[in-house]
């Protein structure tokens, strides 16, 4: 890991480079060591800052293929891909989460920037410049197998059982920059120990880029698209979009981050116009039959965990995967151990979402 200015190298991304600024969530103006800038959409919409869009999220999404959803059924935990550098020879293992933004908030925020170009007698093809970034597009590029969930269940199980019943800490991780991307990182970890010690809490000033409340989250990006197209000399054709991160900590030791009770929350995810999943795309109709067999995994994983006899993870022909993967893409050796026969193989970090 290289240092310059307060950033670091980490190396670390799946598709390029990627870079980190801990313990602040940096703006537009303070991100000029990128060679694509953060070119604002109150920049393009000619307005000002307080302009920016605002969210109030309420649930986390977690993106994987076929391989990664089988080792969350079958062990009935969420676990960490691999381990993340986050300062100079320190590094831990994360599950990472999205927001998942409300369609109608989406819907809300561009009549609200509709507005705004209309009153400035602006030509409304600005519009198709905001809000198609992967944060807010309803594809991903990291599988077609997409978790979600209130973040307020995930929050009581993670301190039910990786915090043993102890409220979690939440503050403020950094910043992760990527070729065309920014994320503003949330980590959530157990209390106790030093590693988070110096991170700042999330601020409650709902001006900042992400901040917490008694009402809940509030996310208020300054990017919200990837392109500015050919139709200005004033900006370059790319942008780079920001989104969050939520990062569960998972101290090896600890007990597991177990998936809340019920069936799993699993939806089809169309892969977007780029796949870095590792994975081949597949259809709504391929993703129904593995679904069953996601099921019997899970109702195996249930089984067990009520200590019925011969109750295991194999149940027969209808548990064996349908596609298997290509040679290349066969399941490392987890970093974290699990109960699972198959590990938790090329989770994503969410629905939008990064370069790495």
């Amino acid at each position: 890991m290289s240092n310059y200015g307060g950033w670091r190298e980490t190396g670390a991304a799946k598709v390029g480079n990627e870079s980190f600024y801990r313990n602040r969530h940096l703006r537009w103006k303070e991100l000029d060591h990128m060679k694509y800038p953060v070119v604002p959409d109150h920049l393009l919409l000619w307005t000002k800052d307080k302009d920016r869009p605002t969210f109030h999220p309420t649930r986390l999404s977690h993106v994987t293929t076929f391989y990664g959803a089988r080792g969350i059924f079958s062990s009935g935990i969420f676990t960490s891909e691999k381990p993340k550098e986050i300062g100079d020879n320190v590094e831990g293992d994360f599950s990472w989460w999205s927001f998942e933004i409300d369609r109608g908030e989406i819907k809300r925020e561009r009549q609200r920037y509709r507005d705004i170009i209309r009153r400035r007698g602006q030509s409304l093809g600005t519009l198709s410049h905001c809000f198609n970034s992967p944060a807010f597009l309803p594809g991903s590029r990291y599988g077609n197998f997409k978790f979600t969930y209130d973040i307020a269940t995930l929050m009581e199980m993670y301190q039910r059982s990786v915090c043993e019943g102890q409220p979690p800490g939440v503050r403020l991780l950094g910043t992760f920059t990527y070729k065309l991307e920014v994320m503003h990182a949330v980590v959530v970890f157990p209390p106790g120990g030093s590693l988070f010690s110096e991170c700042p809490d999330i601020p409650s000033d709902p001006r900042a880029v992400v901040s917490k409340s008694v009402r809940g989250w509030t996310w208020r990006p300054d990017s919200t698209g990837q392109t500015i197209g050919p139709t200005t000399i004033y900006f370059p054709t790319f942008r780079r979009w920001d989104h969050v991160g939520i990062a569960f900590h998972l101290p090896r030791g600890s007990p597991p981050f177990p998936v809340p009770p019920g069936d799993p929350a699993l939806t089809y995810c169309r892969i977007g116009d780029r796949n870095i999943s590792g994975s081949e795309p597949i259809t709504k109709e391929e993703f129904d039959r593995l679904s069953e067999q996601l099921r019997c995994f899970w109702e195996a994983k249930v089984r067990a965990g009520n200590g019925e006899s011969g109750a295991g993870l194999s149940q027969g022909p209808s548990c064996e995967p349908a596609l298997p993967p290509p040679a290349s893409q066969t399941p490392p050796t987890s970093t974290r151990k699990s109960s699972a026969t198959s590990p938790c193989w090329n989770q994503s970090r969410g629905r939008f979402i990064h370069s790495h």
